[in-house]
């Protein structure tokens, strides 16, 4: 802590606008990891809590207070007189980490309090809105740890966020390994929000009409959520998902078993149409929930009295829908020259909307049905070009109170979000004694939001994450198809 104090300066990072459009949200996961050896020396205490705040001075960003204008502009300030420190946790729990084995790492094992913070980025007990939040928890007879660290959405990515915690792990073997004259290993992190804009080409090409809604379509609420306070504003999406009764789960889909999947829908599409395993999990993905979605509201005339409320509030979670809107969360970096190379851990993120009739995705999923709907999520990945990512910003820019439409668009809309975060290194965050068994979200997320993510690397395949009203995910645990393709974890 004390070289902390003594080595950040002062500074303001101006935020843009992809940091505000998920500026509500936390990313929380928890890091699961066995002291298979009985090692006396696992993980150790003190050396964790060195190199967290020694990558802090890599991190500055996540001592600053962020300050809002109420007129869609935001930033966060470094007072190196006034710094605003990360929650850090450190408890001892009398579960063992081969009972958290033997439960498959099941949210009902982990001792209780683990996750400090929920999905809500919102004030703690002294009202400040804290950038990081993390938990050691050390498990019985030092067995294993396991590790919850959030962070807030308006500071990074999930690319930022790997950046993080790998550079924390990374400090740590160094620490732990490092003799008097061994020096920091260097890096080099990237917190100017311009770096991104610089990235932009002269040209634009237009949005389509499903994603210009996405985030344009203000009005006297959406205006009026963009200008109130970040802690306000949590208050409020807290209540609402609370209404909405949201229970998650994570599935297993066996490499094995994808790859037969995978080789049954491309035979059904030409040669010149190569599909990705995005594309395939997307239409998999949106047909399942398209389907669970028109069951619930078949079922909507048995709704209790806080699901009436609920309708009232949401009435897109009840009213029958034509179309099914997948929200399809893209990385700009690789589309954009350069800005990976300047390792940008700023929010570089859009989202583009892929409609489709319900009648297409709820006629029944097989390997012929899910060809189409894998082909339309390529062409729509394949149109975000520089020029169209130019065009996303400057049609953000034209209104700054905007970027609360995504977060309300639920409201009026039968939607999910999908963000394939199989490509993180959530895997690589090696303290000294090995990586992660485990890593997986919080137990309750916002509803209709999936992410897919990468499995242990013992494992392979995918796991997919999936957070839903419990009356949704009653269907999602019904429908043969995704059940035969996946298997439930927890």
């Amino acid at each position: 802590m004390d070289k902390l104090l003594r080595g950040i300066q002062s500074q303001t990072i101006d935020l843009c606008i992809f940091d505000l459009v998920p500026s509500f949200v936390n990313m929380p996961f928890y890091f699961y990891y066995g002291n298979d050896t009985n090692d006396s020396d696992f993980m150790p205490a003190e050396q964790l809590r060195e190199s967290f705040y020694t990558a802090l001075l890599d991190f500055p960003i996540l001592v600053g207070h962020l300050e809002t204008d109420g007129s869609g502009h935001a930033k966060v300030v470094v007072d190196k007189d006034n710094l605003n420190i990360p929650e850090f946790l450190e408890s001892q729990s009398s579960v063992h980490f081969r009972d958290l084995q033997a439960a498959q790492f099941s949210w009902d094992a982990l001792p209780s309090g683990v996750n400090t913070v929920g999905a809500v980025t919102s004030a703690d007990s002294s009202g400040v809105i804290k950038a990081a939040n993390v938990h050691v928890v050390r498990l019985q007879d030092n067995s294993g740890i396991v590790l919850f660290i959030s962070m807030a959405h308006y500071i990074a990515d999930g690319v930022g966020y790997c950046a993080f915690i790998n550079r924390w792990a990374e400090l740590c073997r160094w620490i732990r390994s490092a003799s008097a004259t061994t020096e920091k290993p260097a890096c080099h992190y990237n917190f100017e929000r311009s770096s991104l804009f610089d990235k932009l080409p002269e040209g634009r090409k237009a949005l389509d009409g499903p994603t210009l809604e996405l985030i344009t379509s203000t009005g006297p609420f959406v205006r009026w959520l963009a200008w109130i306070s970040p802690k306000t504003r949590a208050i409020l999406f807290r209540m609402s998902f609370n209404l909405m009764s949201v229970v998650s789960h994570v599935f297993h889909i066996p490499a094995s078993r994808f790859a037969s999947l995978r080789a049954s829908v491309q035979g059904y599409l030409s040669s010149d149409v190569r599909l990705s395993d995005n594309d395939i999990l997307t239409a998999l993905l949106a047909m399942a929930i398209a389907q669970s979605e028109a069951e619930c509201k078949q079922d909507s005339a048995s709704a209790s009295y806080i699901s009436s409320l609920a309708s009232y509030l949401f009435p897109s979670m009840y009213t029958p829908a034509s179309n099914f809107v997948t929200q399809v969360v893209i990385d700009t970096r690789p589309r954009l020259k350069g800005l990976s190379a300047a390792n940008y851990t700023g929010n570089s993120v859009l989202t583009r909307c892929l409609v489709n009739s319900m009648e297409s995705l709820t006629s029944g999923i097989h390997e012929q049905s899910l060809a189409p709907i894998a082909k339309s999520v390529r062409q729509l990945v394949n149109g975000i070009d520089p020029q169209y990512i130019g065009q996303f910003v400057d049609t953000l820019h034209k209104d700054p109170l905007c970027f609360m439409c995504p977060a309300t668009y639920a409201f009026s809309k039968t939607t999910m979000v999908l963000s394939n975060q199989s490509r993180f290194p959530l895997y690589e965050a090696d303290f000294g004694d090995g990586i992660p068994r485990w890593v997986s979200p919080i137990q309750t997320f916002f509803p209709n939001f999936l992410s897919i993510m990468p499995a242990p690397p013992s494992t392979g395949g995918y796991v997919v994450y999936i957070s839903m009203t419990e009356r949704a995910m009653a269907k999602i645990l019904q429908n043969k198809f995704w059940m035969s393709t996946s298997d439930m974890v927890y």
